[in-house]
């Protein structure tokens, strides 16, 4: 694949969304391409990492506590949001699938899987007796 036929960021994306696009998109290798699945994944996931640069902005203005109701201080609340943001960021970034091969399963998967084949060799065992 030639630098040229590379696909270009969708348009409305701000700073930090253009630079995950470019890194992603330029760190492709040769002859890889994103399917329309995969331009979808990595645009959500730059729309979702301007999000979070904006609520990361806010949080530097206003810094990380916040005053509640009463007057008592509390975490301001975009630090919960830049939280789950940067984790939907995390998720929509291991969908998709760059490097050919799937992403490792969670241990609670394989922990699932074991189990299953334990229980499916049991069964299995017990019929050929």
């Amino acid at each position: 694949m030639t630098e040229t036929s590379r696909p270009k960021y969708p348009t409305g994306l701000a700073a930090a969304g253009k630079r995950l696009w470019r890194n992603i998109v330029g760190d492709l290798a040769e002859g890889l391409e994103l399917d329309a699945r995969e331009l979808a994944l990595l645009e959500a996931a730059c729309r979702q990492a301007d999000a979070v640069a904006v609520l990361e902005q806010a949080v530097v203005r206003a810094g990380p506590m916040a005053l509640g109701a009463a007057g008592q201080p509390r975490l301001h609340p975009a630090v919960a949001e830049i939280r789950q943001g940067r984790l939907a960021l995390a998720r929509l970034l291991g969908e998709l699938d760059l490097a050919g091969e799937a992403a490792p399963a969670a241990a609670s998967s394989q922990r699932a899987r074991k189990a299953a084949n334990t229980r499916w060799a049991a069964h299995a065992a017990r019929k050929a007796s």
